[in-house]
């Protein structure tokens, strides 16, 4: 057991953090944004439709002329929840069901394949290692729960060199249950051989929040501004830059 200090607060009995990855190890936002006018150029093109279609699709995304919504479907959805919005579009707007799923897929598929790697384009946010590496010397278990697919969370922490200080992660492929489907990280936590009513989630979106309501986690730390984005309502605890997160041995002292 640990005593977790964030700012001037601290959070007794603790055997893990898990963090998210993007929006709160990797800055993202940049590529999720051009991502998501990608591939709302391709899917409105591909099935003929207009510029409101365009929109539509990147209002469904979570995108709009403020920038990316840290909430919306790209920043805080699986891979399969945004080709299921985006196909929700198309039949909304005529296109027929039965061709909407593949086309979408196609597009998809194709606005990755323009892209050389993900890792190179969403870079740790600054002193993420040094954190990672500094908890790794606590009696913490550290570990990594993403909406990202498996292959991509990999790609970060091997292109990053994080993946000595994270004791284990956990990706989201197609067939699993997103976030906050508690599922992952009670599979996570068994891996790591922690209890998940002991352990920290570091995230930004309402689903890390959520996933720590419906898990029964021991609470939920939300990253801020230096991050680009306001806390999320209701967090356990607000982190304000990395150094603020910290961990000692034993309890906090009456």
């Amino acid at each position: 057991m640990a005593q977790v200090r964030c700012g001037q607060r601290w959070i007794a009995d603790v055997e893990a953090i898990v963090f998210d990855k993007d929006g709160t190890l990797a800055d993202s936002h940049r590529l999720l944004r051009h991502t998501a006018w990608a591939r709302a150029e391709a899917c409105a093109t591909a099935a003929g439709l207009g510029d409101g279609v365009k929109q539509a699709l990147l209002t469904c995304f979570g995108v709009s002329a403020q920038g990316l919504d840290p909430d919306g479907l790209m920043a805080a959805g699986t891979r399969e929840a945004n080709r299921q919005g985006a196909a929700a579009v198309l039949v909304q707007a005529g296109y027929p069901p039965a061709a909407a799923t593949p086309l979408v897929a196609k597009c998809f598929a194709a606005v990755n394949a323009k892209r050389s790697g993900k890792a190179a384009q969403t870079p740790p946010f600054e002193g993420t290692a040094a954190m990672l590496a500094r908890l790794h010397q606590s009696p913490l278990k550290l570990g990594v729960l993403s909406s990202d697919s498996p292959a991509y969370v990999q790609e970060f922490l091997d292109y990053y060199q994080l993946l000595p200080w994270v004791d284990d992660w956990q990706g989201t492929g197609p067939e699993d249950p997103p976030k906050p489907d508690p599922t992952l990280l009670v599979k996570l936590c068994d891996r790591l051989q922690v209890s998940v009513a002991h352990t920290l989630v570091v995230g930004d979106s309402w689903a890390d929040f959520a996933l720590v309501k419906q898990a029964q986690a021991a609470g939920f730390v939300s990253v801020s501004q230096p991050w680009g984005r306001s806390p999320v309502a209701g967090a356990t605890l607000v982190l304000s830059q990395w150094d603020d997160l910290g961990a000692e041995a034993g309890s906090v002292e009456p």
